[in-house]
């Protein structure tokens, strides 16, 4: 049987953190070099639901224009957690 694992106070934090951003049990686990199942456990004894908390009231938008390419808005959404993230949109020529 594998040694019981100790997890780190920075270690609960980046858990909470990272499934209130939506990150998945499986990249998390990756990024923590444990197994998903003693993730989710320990995840459960910090009170931290399996499922995320839901959006708030999605906005209606399904009428408005489409946001022009570059719109910041939208690069973050593309590139959050990529290797893109935080770099400026640039145009071609």
């Amino acid at each position: 049987m594998p040694a019981k694992r100790h997890w780190t106070p920075i270690e609960d934090s980046q858990i909470a953190a990272s499934r209130l951003l939506r990150r998945t049990w499986d990249a998390l686990a990756i990024d923590l070099q444990a197994s998903r199942t003693a993730l989710i456990e320990h995840a459960r004894t910090l009170g931290i639901p399996r499922n995320p908390p839901p959006d708030s009231e999605p906005a209606d938008e399904a009428d408005r224009e489409p946001l022009p390419a570059g719109h910041p808005t939208a690069w973050t959404v593309l590139t959050e957690g990529t290797s893109l993230a935080g770099s400026p949109f640039e145009r071609g020529a």
